[in-house]
Order: structure tokens, then sequence, then C-alpha cells
């Protein structure tokens, strides 16, 4: 809808009949609806919409109006959410740009970008099908009767309702309602509706009341609440008050909904105890600083590397930019890679500004994750604090985009879309004239040499701040430890002895494994068969705290055998060793340390993390073992040692990038040692101790490490200096993934000058959730060449119908299994 001016000068709104929707699901295209009369005056691109889709109501999003019939019949338009577009011009932009680029669904592109499936609820109703509306027509014009089947068709008439309803108004209904759908009367439909935000939880709403209202009857909880609000004016939180006053939770929303009183959402707070004090910029903090707040005052875009060791310092000069992008009317955004980071990272935040955060991550619910884009979107907050997706959050007048640990796998999503968020943040940051920064203490090789070709400016903060020094390193040989002890033993004694001496004085541990699980494995001594996964080909993890071993790919799980399911022999055994086993072996060899683990395991709730790792950093706790979640971004002042479990795991991954992860994560753990007045100490275990990850990762070394990757990388032509793509092939029979697969060799065979195609053969894993999977790597010199075999694999796919979800291309991929 546009404005346009007659010929006295009054605007003249232009009417739509059409709108194109863009869907979230696996097909990429529009889909056309026609408006009803009242909304063709009212929607904009932009807008959302419920519109039905087959036998579903689904939300879409308006990407075109226009007044061009179709030439097939077009379904009508259900409901309008949004009297405002909730995407502006550039964000629909920076969406098909997302799927144009990654080769993905414009509409799964939409719900990844806008979180607020919480303000729509979802229902399943009953409703009338077509002979079942022929029936009730007949039925409405005899006399009412006494059968309630008949009653039941004479109501849904009028409207479907759902089965609670129905079993209110009509005795029997649930059984009499599977009779008529035998019958073909009647079918279970979906219905979308927008949810009231009333319904909030009490804890999260605050009540405001201005004045008793005049003349309006009350109820006598209502008339309660009143007098107290009369009583103890100001601002309630709506469960502390249902605690005080008796039903005032829903006397409250009765009146709200009359507007008689006003129920506000508190907003989300981060955890406070990770706030720190503010204080002074050293001299390399604020020449990088410098150098951020003159491309701020520039308003132009710029990219930055902020290359700082683990300690030194690089969230104070986020927070300094931050600061000087307020000041000049902008907003801000800041990405961490993992939900886990966030609470700290909002709680410095949040201290620092205040009600202007909000926090977007997936760990909160629904309508709590669409409160916080609001936020955003009325300009009620200022800066973004979040993971990945949070790159799309609706922040007004951008001017500042931070990466932190840009490195992190996480940025990247696995499912569709299969976006880097680290990369459409440049994208956004370049469109929106904002200036970006990328944060880490092992920058990505790509990040690194984006810097040696002039695209980013290099800041750095080569030491810890105020001096501190980095921990000692040692590395120990398992090989050496296993020929001096003849045992394989979890801990060498040289960690033993560590650990002991750090709980004799007080001081804290952080111990790396990272594998979840008792065991990697089960096996058979007899016949060497390992138990597998049901439904991909991958071997089963024992789990001993719930007794039962556990796929990490799909979930499936069951119960330890008693004996090999192959063979029947009696000798089954456990292979390998990951941080639930260290965990019990620590109590072992220290039964009155306090021992706490931080795994997906172990953080099953919002809370979890948090409870745990603020417990450790009390002093609840003498160590803490973990996975990768312990590795980064936490500073833990009385943490004085950590200790690498096992150093290769991940090194013998059949992934280009796997000594790249591996020098990142030893980098990263060590960096959580020693980062206050105490001087830190890092053990390293391995059967590799002569390999340049873990030797680079010792000395922290980063310098060196990228000559020695850059070269493996230019030799490979792998990126930064080639293009990739991984194209997958699935299908839950394994001659079709065979014979799909194929159909990409041939179209492959000849892909021209500057091309290299590996494959298709099958994936690392075969088979994954009951789908066979072949692969195809393509590695491309020309970014332009890749982009046009890619998209001419999506066209042969949908001119030759194959399913939906068969054909997965994963551009710029960070992991190939």
């Amino acid at each position: 809808m546009y404005a346009s001016h007659g010929a006295k000068g009054y605007p003249v709104t232009t009417i739509f009949e059409y709108v194109d929707v863009s869907l979230p699901v696996p097909l990429d295209r529009a889909f056309t609806y026609r408006l009803p009369e009242t909304l063709r005056h009212r929607v904009k691109t932009g807008c959302r919409v419920i519109v039905p889709f087959g036998a579903r109501k689904l939300t879409g999003v308006v990407v075109h109006t226009h007044n061009t019939p179709p030439e097939v019949s077009t379904k009508e338009v259900l409901r309008l959410l949004d009297i405002e577009p909730v995407f502006e011009e550039k964000l629909l932009a920076l969406g098909r740009w997302v799927a144009d680029y990654y080769c993905a669904p414009l509409g799964e592109v939409l719900r990844t970008m806008a979180p607020l499936a919480g303000e729509v609820r979802h229902t399943r109703v009953w409703g009338l099908t077509d002979s079942g509306r022929d029936v009730a027509r007949q039925l409405l014009m005899g006399e009412p009767g006494g059968d309630p089947a008949v009653e039941i068709l004479r109501t849904l008439e009028h409207r479907a309702l759902s089965e609670s309803t129905l079993e209110h108004k009509f005795e029997g209904a649930k059984k009499l309602m599977k009779s008529l759908e035998k019958k073909g009367f009647v079918e279970l439909e979906q219905n979308l509706a927008e949810r009231d935000p009333l319904r909030a939880p009490a804890a999260r709403l605050s009540v405001e009341f201005t004045g008793r209202p005049a003349g309006v009857k009350l109820t006598k909880a209502e008339r309660e609440l009143v007098a107290y609000l009369e009583l103890y004016p100001g601002s309630h939180n709506l469960e502390v008050l249902d605690q005080a006053v008796k039903n005032a939770a829903q006397a409250a929303r009765s009146l709200a909904r009359r507007k008689l009183l006003q129920l506000t959402p508190i907003a989300l707070k981060g955890d406070s105890a990770w706030a720190k004090p503010r204080h002074e910029l050293s001299d390399t903090q604020r020449s990088a600083f410098t150098s951020i707040q003159s491309a701020l005052d520039s308003a132009k875009y710029q990219t930055f590397l902020l290359h700082g060791v683990t300690g030194s310092g690089k969230t104070e000069v986020y927070l300094s930019a931050i600061e000087a992008a307020l000041a000049l009317g902008r907003g801000a955004l800041l990405l961490v890679p993992e939900i886990a980071l966030t609470p700290a990272a909002a709680g410095q935040f949040q201290a620092r500004f205040g009600d202007q955060v909000s926090i977007l991550h997936s760990a909160f619910n629904d309508s709590e994750r669409a409160e916080q884009w609001r936020r955003l979107r009325n300009g009620t907050s200022k800066v973004g604090v979040g993971t990945r997706s949070a790159v799309f959050a609706p922040v007004a007048q951008l001017g500042l985009i931070i990466v932190d640990e840009e490195h992190d796998q996480s940025y990247k999503q696995e499912e569709n879309p299969r976006y880097n968020g680290r990369d459409v943040a440049i994208l956004r940051a370049r469109e929106a004239g904002a200036v970006v920064i990328l944060g880490s203490a092992t920058p990505s090789l790509e990040s690194r040499y984006n810097v040696e070709r002039g695209k980013s400016c290099l800041l750095s903060l080569p030491d810890r701040v105020g001096g501190r020094p980095m921990p000692v390193v040692e590395i120990v040989d398992l090989r050496e430890e296993f020929v001096e002890t003849r045992k394989n033993a979890l801990f060498s004694r040289r960690l033993v002895d560590a650990v002991q001496a750090k709980i004799d004085t007080g001081e804290q541990t952080i111990l790396l494994m990272n594998r979840r699980g008792f065991s990697a494995s089960v096996a058979c001594r007899s016949c060497g068969e390992r138990v597998q996964c049901v439904n991909c080909a991958i071997g089963l993890t024992y789990h001993r705290r719930d007794n039962r071993l556990l796929c990490h790919y799909c979930e499936y799980a069951q119960r330890v055998p008693e004996k090999c399911p192959k063979c029947g022999s009696d000798h089954v055994y456990f292979i390998g060793s990951g941080s639930e086993k260290v965990e019990d072996e620590l109590h072992r060899h220290f039964p009155k340390a306090r021992i706490a683990r931080l795994d997906r395991d172990t953080v099953t709730g919002k809370n979890h993390y948090e409870q745990i790792l603020g417990g450790f950093r009390e002093g609840n706790y003498d160590i803490l073992v973990g996975t990768q979640m312990i590795a980064k971004g936490h500073d833990i002042p009385n943490v004085t040692l950590v200790g690498v479990i096992n150093a290769d795991i991940g090194l013998g991954m059949p992934d280009f990038r796997a000594a790249e992860r591996t020098f990142q994560l030893l980098t990263q753990v060590a960096g959580r040692a020693g980062r206050h007045q105490l001087p830190g100490t890092v053990v390293i275990q391995t059967i590799n101790p002569d390999h340049y990850a873990v030797r680079c990762a010792a000395l922290q070394d980063y310098d060196k490490f990228y000559e020695k990757e850059l070269q493996f990388r230019r030799l490979m032509r792998y990126p930064p200096f080639a293009a990739m793509a991984s194209i997958l092939v699935r299908a839950e029979k394994q001659e079709d993934a065979l014979a799909l697969s194929g159909q990409i060799a041939h179209l492959l065979h000849d892909p021209g000058e500057g091309i290299k195609i590996l494959g298709p053969a099958e994936a690392p894993v075969p088979r994954l959730k009951n789908e066979f999977r072949y692969q195809t790597l393509i590695k491309a010199t020309s970014r332009p060449k890749l982009n046009t075999i890619l998209k001419h694999l999506r066209l042969h796919a949908i001119q030759e119908k194959w399913p939906a979800t068969a054909l997965v291309i994963d551009v710029d991929p960070l992991s190939l299994l």
C-alpha cells in the first residue's frame, strides 16, 4: 500500500487485492492470497498474516502487494497480525540476501529473523467437512432436538470449537466427535490466534494503578485488589501481589482487559553477579577504542578485528564502544557464541546501560523472546545482547555490531537457514553504515586473512590487564606416562599433584573433557561389535547416572545390554571416557573435594547453567569439570589451575578445520587460569605433544599457528583460498540416496575451470536420523561461479521434484560431518 495525491492534493490510498506471502515451509517460493475487502487498505509489505495452507493455518510475511490476479484460484487471508510492518525494508532486503547466499527458502529465513511465535497461539479445533456442512445446513431447517450429535453439528456450522469447549457444552462430546469423524462429518483443524499478552506469568507482570474507576461494577476480588492498591500505591509485581491479596492475579487481568489498570511486562535481567566495576582503559585498550570511536564518528562502515589475548580486557573496549555509539544516538548489538555466555554478558552490560539492554537467546520461552524483540523494535531498548539469531534484531539507528569470540563454530547454524551470524553481521553493518568489531583471542583464519587483504583493520591487545602474566603451560606426554607407570590412567601424576595442591591452598581448578557421558561407546570383547543407534550409523554413548546408552544425534536411548546383541557373549565392556567419568574419578582421587560438572547433561533448564557457574564463582566448589561450555568467556578470580584431560579429542576428525578448532579450544581454556592476582598454571595431557596445534597453544603463540595453518590451507586450496560448499543428499532408502547423488555427480561432471569436485561419497556419518547420506564438496576460486553451480543444483531438484528435504546445501561449512 502507498499513498499518491489527487487533483486537490489530498492523499489517495492505493488498494491492493492480492499479496504474495512467504511461508515457513521448505519450498523456495512465495504464495499468492486474496485480501478480504476489510484488509485491502491496511496490509503493507513486511506485515505478518495468518493464511490457510493445505489443512493447516500458517503465519507468513507479506513480501509483495499487487493487483495482478494469478492464473489459479486463490485462498483468502484469514487475519492480519500487524498494523505496522515487523520487517522494515532493510531487514527484508537482508532476509532476501541470506536466502539467496545460503540457498534457503525465504520463509524459513524470515521465521528465524523474527522470534514472534509467542504472539500467536496454536490450538486444534473441530470443524465441519464439506459433507458435514451439508448435513448441518439440512438440520438447521428442522426443529432443535435432543440428539447431542445433531446439536454439535448445528453448533459447528457457526464456528469451529476446541474439544474442551465441546465437552463443556455437550456431555460425552469426545466419544461423539470420534463417531462423527468416522462418518466424515468433522475433522480436526489447526487454529492460529493472537496470544493474549495479559496471560504472561504473574512473576513477569507489573501492576500499575492510577485511580478508582467510577461507576463500574466490580467483583469482590476486584474490589479487594483496588482497595489494596489505594492503600499501597505504586508499581507491584503481580506474583507478589497475588500472595498478599486473594485471587489478585485473576482480578488484575480482568481489570486490565477493561483498561481499569495497567499490566506491563517486566524487563528480563542478566545476572548482576557478573557485573564488573568500570576501570580506566590501558594504553593498548585506549588505542583500540580511539580507532573505533573515529570510525563511529565518521558514520561509515568499517570492520575491526580486535585480537586480544585471554584476559586482555576486550569487554571493557566493547562497553566503551557501545557508550560512544549511544552518545551519537545510534543503537548497538552484541553477539555472543553460546546461550551459556549470555547471562554473564547481559549482567555486565545491564549494569552499565540499565533498561536500554534487551536480551535475546533461545533459552527464553516464545513470549519472552517476542517481548525482548518488541522492546528493540519500538525503541525502548537501544542495545541488544544475544546469540546467533540476535544479528537480525530490529535495533533502531544501528551504529555498532560486536561479535565476541568471532571464531566460534556456534555462530554457524546447522539447520535451515544455514547462515553464519558473524558474516551476516558484517553484511548488515555494511548496509547500515555501521561499525563491526570482531573480537577473539584466537581469530578464525578467514577473519585474520581478511586483514591482509585489506578488508578489515587489526587492533591488538597483546598483554593482560594490569600487566598480569599469562599462565604457565605444561604438556604431559601420556605415552611416556604409560611407560613409566604401566597404567592407562585418566589423570597423570602431574595433574593429580597440581589439583591436590590447589585444594590445599583453597584455590580453584577447571578441568576440560570435551566429550559428554561416562564412556564413549560399548563393545563386545568376543566379536568386536559396537552397540550402535538404531537410527544412526554412530555408536551409543554410555551415561551411567541414567544407566542408559544415548545417541547424541537423535536422542535415541536404550538400556545397557547384558549380552552382546550380535553373538550373545557376556563380555561386554565400555570404551573411552567422558565428562561424567572424569567427575567420578575426581571423587575417587579427592574424596573431600567439592566437585561440580557443567555439560549438556547437567544443564537441562534455563537457570541450571547460572546456578552451577554462579556457585563455582562464589567458592562453593573446588573443581569444575565440563565440556567446551567451560572453555571460554568466563572470568573467575580464584581459578589458578586448568587441566585438559585429553587434548587429542577432535584432532583426528575428518575435517580440514580440526587443527584450528583444537588450537582455539586449548588456548581459550588455558586463558581461564590466573586472570586476577594469583598466577595460573595449565596442564595439557596429550599423546600428540609435537602436533603444531598443541605446541602453539601451549606457547600461546597465535601468529606461529596462523602461519603454519595458512600454509596448509594454501597448499590444499581450502578456505580462505577457495569458496566452499557442502552438498548433502539424504533419503530414507539407501538406493534413493544413491540415485539422487548419482544425479549430482552427472550435473557436476564438467564444472569448468577453477572448480574442484570431491565426491559424491558416503558422508562421515553415513546414516543419521533414519536417513542415508551422501556428500559432495565443491571448492571454487570464484564465488560467483560457486553460486551459479548451487543455483543450478537447486533448480534441478525442483524440476525433478525431489523431496523438499532431500537436498541440503551448506555454503561456507564449518563442519563436514
